[in-house]
């Protein structure tokens, strides 16, 4: 019987030692094929790698305490309670004339007010011992071929995520402001946002302690190398549930709370929603999530080969993605109508993510002052979930056009 496992998805037991910040995860097989010993890393196309959204990373998430983003078919108002300063919203969707109801941090844009958010941005250095070698992917670490005197971490610190910049939206200038406060306002422009001038959500970062994981290399842990990479050929891919486990152990022994947002960012490493060792589980580039104590939390990767692995995503694009959806859904159940087929969804989903509909779509770069060009995600507006004209069109770089279509079939008008 496996004593730990709870911090396997399938297959293995795990042992694991906690010393101040490092968490170390080892897995030892519980079958003897070559799923759990890997040779050196294989070579692969970028083409063998799919990304996998949100409600695959809900799927694969267990655990009685967590509960992950999307995926409710609840039309009411939300379940669960958090410290974050939140808003309700009650809305009737135009798509089927059905009410439905939620909570988004930062302030109401009809009452507005200044409202701050902590952020505990956490460095994730993930190595995996495969084949006889160590690989190391560090974000606090300088990557000279894809970054050059530049480390993940300290360009995330830098970005608009964090940091003002002047936005425009489908050609209305927003101001300038960091990117989650400038996509709520143009959310909410025709809702009271176009006269606001203090941010809605103001994001303060601060330096969390490293954390490292360390796994053999199995089922639960897997180093690869991609042809045709811009930079760094190499990826990690770690089981989601191994990394979901770790996160959590650092939130409760490093006192984070809930009114804190704790933000883990890895660097050239994604998640599976089984084996490592099988694309086919593979790729989660991100999630938010929330325990039953109303503690949210969320993990990207920055990818430091601009669109040559993943088509649309390049540096902070993962993690705008995350953040925007941790923002207006941190709890991961506000429900929407039915709507799917698009992006990086196939099937049908009822949740308010706005990420997933447009995955691979970019922003104009977005120059800062340290030099670095940043490539956000565009997002879907609240008008594209529920119908009606509160926001400034559909998306905030005017990719739709008109509301979600109810799924089945989905997509947009």
């Amino acid at each position: 019987m496996c004593k730990y496992k709870a911090f396997l998805s399938i297959g293995g037991c795990a042992s694991l030692v906690a010393v101040g910040s490092l968490l170390f995860l080892s897995a030892s097989p519980a079958f003897s094929d070559d799923d759990d010993n890997p040779g050196p890393p294989k070579k692969i196309q970028p083409f063998e790698l799919k990304r996998m959204g949100d409600k695959d990373a809900q799927n694969a998430l267990q655990g009685s305490n967590a509960q992950s983003t999307g995926g409710g078919s609840r039309t009411n108002a939300t379940s669960g309670t958090t410290s974050l300063p939140v808003w309700t919203y009650s809305v009737t969707a135009t798509q089927n004339n059905r009410k439905y109801s939620g909570i988004i941090v930062g302030a109401n844009p009809a009452s507005p007010r200044a409202v701050n958010v902590p952020v505990v941005l956490v460095p994730v250095v993930i190595k995996i011992a495969q084949a006889g070698t160590t690989y190391t992917f560090d974000p606090t670490a300088p990557d000279a071929g894809c970054l050059g005197t530049n480390t993940a971490l300290s360009l995330t610190q830098a970005s608009p995520l964090f940091n003002s910049s002047l936005f425009t939206f489908n050609g209305q200038t927003i101001g300038s402001t960091q990117y989650p406060d400038a996509f709520l306002k143009g959310e909410f422009w025709n809702g009271g946002a176009s006269n606001v001038t203090t941010p809605l959500l103001s994001l303060t970062p601060s330096a969390g302690a490293e954390l490292t994981i360390t796994l053999s290399a199995g089922r639960n842990a897997a180093v690869y190398s991609i042809s045709g990479a811009q930079c760094n050929a190499l990826i990690a891919v770690v089981n989601i549930n191994s990394v979901d486990s770790v996160l959590q152990s650092y939130i409760r022994n490093h006192g984070l709370t809930a009114t804190q947002f704790p933000f883990f960012l890895t660097y050239n490493a994604v998640m599976s929603q089984g084996s490592a060792t099988n694309l086919n589980n593979c790729c989660i580039l991100g999630y938010h999530s929330s325990n039953f104590f109303g503690q949210t939390y969320g993990i990207a990767e920055f990818e430091g080969r601009n669109q040559t692995v993943f088509s649309g995503v390049s540096d902070v694009a993962a993690a705008s993605h995350e953040i925007n959806e941790w923002a207006n859904d941190p709890l991961g159940n506000n429900p929407t109508p039915a709507w799917g087929a698009i992006g990086q969804v196939s099937g049908c989903q009822s949740d308010f993510e706005v990420g997933d509909p447009l995955s691979s779509n970019l922003l104009p770069a977005v120059q800062m002052p340290n030099g670095f060009s940043y490539h956000l995600q565009e997002l879907a507006y609240f008008s594209w979930f529920y119908g009606g004209n509160v926001s400034l069109g559909y998306s905030n770089n005017g990719t739709f056009k008109g509301a979600a279509k109810i799924c089945p079939p989905g997509g947009t008008n």
